[in-house]
């Protein structure tokens, strides 16, 4: 579940300008501390770097 949670939340670090906060209440976190540590746990980087380099897509 965890893992399908940051797959849809790297999915909207592509595709939306919502911050990293709003991002993590959509798929399901209260806390972005909490949700950009499970990112990491997940996709080994963290969700501002993430969209860094997703940014042209």
């Amino acid at each position: 579940m965890k893992e399908y949670r940051m797959k849809q939340a790297a999915v909207l670090l592509r595709q939306t300008k919502s911050t990293i906060a709003e991002i993590a209440n959509q798929v399901g976190y209260e806390n972005q501390s909490k949700f950009s540590t499970a990112f990491r746990d997940i996709l080994k980087i963290t969700p501002a770097e993430y969209r860094k380099q997703n940014a042209s897509e």
